[in-house]
């Protein structure tokens, strides 16, 4: 029988692995569907840490997690591609396979510093850690989204593995934020994609001009 435990580690081990994955896709529509499988594992994570610290009303947070996360942020993002027909190619400066080096690099990095600081949960560092490799490896806005917002996730997990969760008034002010943040950056590709016909990110050098 799946105990509380088990389904714990399972969905940390599914959070981390959907992070991973996500990395090295080179479309957005995958990109996309490992972002809210990797978010909607950490929604179970929330509900078990909370079942496990004797929360008995953790629902309103996990579902809206699950909402802003798995189901909207992506739609957005999605939605906003399909608005101006940018490619669902995505621009890498290394190749996927490179981009996995690093990914390994960048988790054995996460366990150095958990073993420094064993207070601190590994899967927040090495999410928190990813987001930021995510966000340098690639050269599209969509990318630079998904990268602050796995960044993200890795702070609600230590907040859910420290204490147990958030409160829901901060988590849900939290994601308000990171929703707003999605919503201005698909703006701000759609821009980019009518002026220069390309979401690649060099282009908004010439912006600061």
């Amino acid at each position: 029988m799946m105990t509380l435990s088990l389904w714990n580690n399972v969905f940390i081990g599914g959070t981390l692995l959907f992070a991973i994955v996500m990395m090295g896709k080179p479309r957005l529509p995958a990109m996309l569907r490992y972002f809210a499988l990797s978010s909607l594992c950490l929604a179970g994570l929330i509900l078990t840490s909370s079942l496990m610290h004797g929360e008995e009303h953790p629902y309103a947070i996990v579902g809206a997690n699950v909402f802003f996360k798995v189901i909207l942020a992506p739609m957005i993002l999605m939605y906003a591609a399909k608005k101006v027909h940018a490619s669902m190619a995505l621009k890498f400066y290394l190749r996927p396979t490179a981009t996995y080096f690093c990914a390994l690099l960048v988790l054995l990095v996460s366990v150095f510093i958990s073993m420094k600081m064993p207070g601190v949960p590994y899967l927040s560092i090495a999410l928190v850690l990813l987001g930021l490799l995510f966000m340098i490896v690639r050269k599209d806005l969509y990318s630079q989204v998904i990268g602050f917002m796995t960044m993200e996730n890795g702070i609600a997990a230590y907040g859910v593995l420290m204490i147990g969760g958030l409160p829901f008034m901060i988590e849900t002010g939290i994601l308000f934020v990171v929703i707003t943040g999605a919503i201005l950056m698909a703006i701000l590709s759609r821009h980019v994609q009518e002026l220069y016909a390309t979401g690649d990110t060099e282009s908004l050098t010439e912006l600061t001009e």
